[in-house]
């Protein structure tokens, strides 16, 4: 053979081979999700948690985008619960190379951040943000996976107002954004149920003296008092329940349903409530062995409202399959159309990025517990 020859063969093999060695040593892309929260928090943290355990459960099964090797990774930012910094947040994650945003973690920061990422083109999925009106500002980019909290008192109220006939009602709150819009949600509620707003009065976030309102409740006879604030405010104020000897029911939202409440607020005999947007979690398919999970990886109990994390990390990475592109507009599309089965709950959102049929739990605290009183589901 010549050498002519043996220098063709040669290509001939070297061409045939070396794309696939090329494609064996590729290594994967690396897509960033970002991530924002007050990392200082023990919730906060614990919701990084699951967002990450959920990140390291995506790339044990291999995924490719566009016939691409893929490797997801947790970009995290530190918002301290603060709106002007969440902006400075927002900003930071519009310019990276993140695929959308996992956060953030109060009403008032998520709010602050969505006009950023709107203006970026950036998904925002809102894991545990319930106010209503971070999906009233024809932003496409923003979805909540938990229900509003306008719908969830509306229910809240037809049942307590309407059904449980508590129609004297003092409503306080704790003098913040979502505070104050959910005292005025359920004002409106109570209302349109029948019922008496006999004292509408707001408190200092910071404070834990409640004297005059519960004052106030005494002297007006109110049936139910609704207090829209901070759990560490709300254990206090279902304490104090029994020292003013109040028949009234007190209704509280938010993390109250927590083992943190069950620690502080300890002997209650007081009749208090909680009104939570989501279904019973511990009866939700795959919530125990996500539990499970979340204490091998990390040693200690994983808290309910940390699976919202986890769902929307995962949620951001099937829209990114679905779409077949890490672009951020084709992304944003996919999840307007996307159906998830989580394991908080079955999401699809409509068109301003609102939970579809999303669930509600009234919760009873009795003996040290929550108990679960009434489910609603709503449109």
């Amino acid at each position: 053979m010549s050498n002519s020859c043996r220098f063709v063969i040669a290509l001939l093999l070297l061409s045939s081979v070396s794309p696939c060695g090329r494609a064996a040593d590729t290594p994967p892309m690396v897509v960033t999700i970002g991530f924002a929260a007050p990392l200082a928090e023990f919730s906060a943290r614990q919701g990084r948690n699951a967002a990450q355990l959920a990140i390291e459960e995506i790339n044990k099964g291999n995924p490719s985008i566009n016939g691409r090797a893929v490797v997801f990774e947790l970009l995290e930012q530190d918002d301290k619960a603060d709106p002007r910094i969440s902006e400075f947040v927002a900003r930071t994650l519009a310019n990276s190379k993140a695929i959308g945003v996992v956060g953030h973690w109060t009403s008032a920061t998520t709010g602050a951040a969505a006009p950023i990422y709107h203006g970026a083109g950036l998904a925002q999925i809102s894991p545990f943000a319930w106010s209503r009106s971070l999906t009233q500002k024809s932003y496409r980019t923003i979805f909540q996976i938990i229900g509003s909290d306008d719908l969830g008192l509306a229910l809240a109220a037809d049942y307590l107002v309407g059904e449980q006939k508590l129609k004297r009602v003092l409503v306080l709150d704790d003098g913040g954004f979502l505070g104050i819009s959910m005292a005025d949600y359920f004002s409106d509620h109570v209302k349109a149920a029948d019922g008496e707003i006999i004292q509408r009065m707001s408190i200092s976030g910071n404070t834990s003296d409640f004297n005059q309102p519960l004052l106030k409740a005494r002297e007006s006879q109110a049936e139910l008092i609704f207090f829209s604030g901070r759990m560490i405010q709300s254990d206090v104020l279902a304490r104090n329940l029994q020292r003013f000897h109040l028949q009234a029911k007190l209704l509280l939202t938010g993390l109250v349903v927590s083992p943190a409440f069950l620690k502080n607020a300890g002997d209650v005999d007081s009749a208090v409530l909680a009104i939570v947007p989501s279904m019973p979690l511990d009866k939700r398919p795959g919530m125990s062995a996500l539990q499970k999970k979340y204490a091998e990886r990390y040693g200690s109990e994983m808290l309910p409202f940390a699976v919202y994390f986890y769902d929307s990390v995962q949620l951001l990475a099937a829209a990114a399959k679905k779409a077949n592109s890490l672009e951020r507009a084709k992304i944003v599309n996919a999840l307007h159309e996307i159906r998830y089965s989580g394991i908080s709950a079955n999401i699809a959102f409509d068109a301003n990025g609102a939970l579809l049929k999303p669930g509600y739990t009234l919760y009873s605290y009795e003996r040290k517990g929550w108990t679960p009183v009434r489910v609603f589901t709503g449109k």
